[in-house]
């Protein structure tokens, strides 16, 4: 900073930018080029849906100026697609690169060029923020952690959206400045940025999803829900949560004759009653030996929380309560240990919970009861760190230990933030909150490695649902582009017996969104137009242009349906006829009456659309007729993570999960509690067997909430009784 007050801004940023340590810096670039080379890959494998979007927009346009844009748009994209293409990805390495130094001469030189705005550039600001608008809204949810971690790698947290290096803001103005280095008109470059945002707006989301991935496992911050920014925010409205259940204290209260503190020691004054006279020991105490081995008490008996790690579960609660020790404990404490002894009760009688998880979940009897003697917070708030560590341990998918399989990995992870808590927990809640952070850490990276896992079956559900649906969506589609451009009877069969097997094969391989079924539908429909009457000279010349690559991708398209070779050269025989007509000054206009008939009467591809894939469960078979009822409602509404119990012909029972919803016809994979086992289900299917009692939806509150509900049922009858 000078004398006179004022700041040279190159020489802020660059201080601003420079404290980058060298082990971001690394992620940083990795991150850039993985951005870059991503951005690239998606535009250049789309130069054929480009060139059809871009053609059938210049065919509905009606101003002769815009229809040559859109058809030099096209020229550029054709001709020159590898180098444009190129050239915005090393634009956007070099503007990237510049958000933390590098390239300062570039950015001191822009910085020199600025100048007023004419109303072009105003028109490029316009479609600059419109893309990035759009893009950023599609993205929201990656750009969360994505905003968040890049803030860490460049120490500037929070980060503001659009100052983050890889947002949708800098991605579109290096693709503008990549073609404006190519020295294309401006009024192009808005044109192919429109069609660069239509190409993007699907694909950056799953772009961002890998590079969170990315960062994510170079532990860049843990994974974390959307719309939590940061953990900060997340710690203050954990400092500020209020009492949830106030009213199980007052009950306990009741029940011990007098408001906390009355009659008898408080938490932690307990000695001064007594009976912990008799025994030497307070209930912490006594509690504290039991933390961290044996408790030996008068008359030989010895308590020992080791009992319940041995194999099997035992109430070391419950075993406390009929012991010695409670002569040590006050009124207040009596119904404390009483009501964590029947939440433990109720935790290990929860079928929905793994047999292994309960085990888990024993060993942390003593800490538990200690913390809700200290803290009644552990009774009154649904979020406490005690209560949400127990949740956590229930709804993990960790696999047992069995003869023909060894260990899972992450049981001995758990194990390690289990004993943690019991060698370090005194009276510092806190110790409980870093173990729900790292336990939630570990289920993050278990959650990933089962997406992996599923991705087969995933892709054959999808694929069986495609396969229901790839008719009707094909059939729509050339209903529509019939209606929109009749057309002679030949070019109607020759899209009902040829092409129509063709789109059902793309469409039941990649969906809807399918690239190559994108560019068969606009090759039929540049088909459709091409027979249409040519009236003007514009018209024509269009048709001058597109014909060769039209014919291209017809003797393409025939050939990967397997067209036989005598009706291929009718048929293109037929076509060169039909386009010598519809270029003549006189042409008339074709009418298509049977094509409403001709769509009807399509066919269906014997070896994929009529194919039923059932997952080993028949499940798409012998399709169920939908009855209006809660069932149907209920089973409609699922939502990954609930839980069913199905109950089998045999008598046997078990507990799945949602692990998948199906967004084309909300099909659900499931997975038993241990994310292994899975199989397909469809709504109807589940309904019906909701109807029949075979199933059984399992409740969406936490397991503490659940047991903490009957603990507050039970002790008002108690109170009142």
């Amino acid at each position: 900073m000078s004398d006179s007050g004022i700041v040279n801004l190159s020489d802020y940023s660059k201080n601003r930018r420079s404290s980058v340590s060298v082990e971001h810096l690394k992620l940083l670039h990795e991150t850039r080029d993985m951005l870059a080379a991503g951005v690239a890959r998606e535009l250049s494998g789309q130069v054929e849906a480009i060139e059809s979007s871009l053609l059938g927009l210049a065919d509905h346009s009606p101003l002769a100026e815009t229809r040559e844009y859109y058809f030099q748009a096209m020229g550029i994209v054709n001709r020159q697609g590898a180098e444009l293409f190129q050239s915005c990805k090393q634009t956007l390495i070099r503007l990237i690169s510049a958000e933390w130094g590098e390239n300062l001469v570039q950015e001191q030189n822009a910085v020199a060029e600025l100048s007023l705005m004419d109303d072009t550039d105003y028109e490029v600001t316009l479609a600059v923020n419109k893309s990035t608008s759009r893009l950023r809204f599609n993205c929201a949810e990656e750009l969360v952690g994505l905003d968040a971690r890049v803030g860490v790698l460049l120490e500037r947290s929070p980060l503001p959206a659009d100052d983050n290096p890889f947002g949708p803001k800098i991605l579109c103005e290096s693709l503008l400045e990549g073609m404006k280095s190519l020295d294309i008109d401006q009024k192009i470059q808005l044109v192919l940025l429109n069609q660069f945002d239509l190409i993007l707006y699907p694909e950056l989301p799953a772009l961002y999803q890998e590079i969170n991935r990315f960062l994510l496992a170079k532990n860049i911050l843990p994974d974390f829900k959307a719309g939590i920014r940061s953990r900060p925010e997340q710690s203050q409205r954990t400092k500020q949560r209020q009492p949830e259940q106030p009213e199980l204290m007052s009950l306990f209260e009741q029940m011990a004759g007098g408001p906390a503190g009355q009659g008898g020691g408080g938490a932690g004054q307990a000695g001064g009653n007594s009976g912990a006279a008799l025994l030497g020991i307070s209930m912490l105490e006594a509690l504290n030996r039991l933390q961290v081995g044996a408790l030996d008490l008068p008359g030989g008996v010895t308590i020992d929380l080791r009992n319940s790690q041995s194999g099997g579960i035992s109430n070391v609660v419950r075993e406390l309560q009929q012991s010695p020790a409670m002569l040590s404990a006050s009124k207040i404490e009596t119904v404390m240990i009483d009501a964590v002894a029947m939440l433990f009760d109720y935790l290990f009688e929860d079928q929905a919970i793994p047999e292994h998880l309960k085990q888990l979940i024993a060993q942390l009897q003593v800490p538990v009861l200690k913390i809700a003697i200290i803290e009644r917070g552990f009774f009154t708030q649904r979020d406490h760190p005690a209560r949400r560590v127990l949740d956590l341990i229930a709804s993990l998918a960790v696999k047992p230990a069995g003869q023909d399989q060894e260990a899972d990995p992450l049981q001995a992870e758990v194990e390690a933030v289990i004993q943690k808590i019991v060698n370090e927990f005194d009276q510092d809640a806190s110790v409980f909150a870093q173990a729900f952070d790292a336990l939630s850490e570990l289920q993050a990276k278990r959650e990933q490695e089962l997406e992996v896992g599923m991705a087969d079956s995933v892709a054959e559900m999808l694929r069986a649902e495609r396969s229901e649906m790839a008719e009707p969506v094909v059939r729509d589609h050339i209903r529509r582009a019939l209606a929109e451009q009749p057309a002679p009877e030949s070019i109607a069969v020759f899209l009902r017996d040829n092409w129509t097997p063709l789109l059902i094969r793309e469409y039941i391989a990649e969906g809807e969104n399918s690239p190559h079924l994108s560019a068969h539908i606009e090759t039929m429909r540049e088909l459709l137009w091409s027979v249409q009457p040519k009236t003007d000279m514009d018209s024509r010349l269009m048709m001058v242009r597109i014909l060769p690559g039209l014919l291209k991708r017809l003797r393409e398209g025939v050939e990967e349906a397997s067209m036989p070779m005598e009706n291929v050269e009718r048929f293109f025989a037929g076509l060169v006829t039909l386009h010598a007509n519809a270029v003549r000054p006189t042409a008339l206009s074709v009418p298509l009456p049977e094509a409403e008939t001709l769509v009807d009467d399509l066919p269906q591809d014997e070896s994929e659309a009529t194919e039923n894939h059932d997952l080993g469960d028949a499940r798409y078979s012998e399709p169920l007729p939908e009855i209006e009822d809660e069932y149907t409602l209920c089973a409609k509404s699922l939502e990954k993570g609930d839980k069913i119990e199905f109950l089998h012909g045999d008598g046997t029972r078990n507990w799945v999960q949602v692990v998948w919803v199906s967004g084309l016809k909300g099909n659900y994979l499931f997975s038993d509690m241990n994310g292994h086992n899975m199989f397909s289900i469809s709504p109807l299917r589940l309904a019906d067997k909701l109807r029949t009692g075979q199933a059984v939806l399992g409740a969406r509150e936490s397991a503490t909430e659940s047991a903490f509900g009957k603990l507050m049922s039970f002790f008002k009858q108690k109170v009142m009784g």
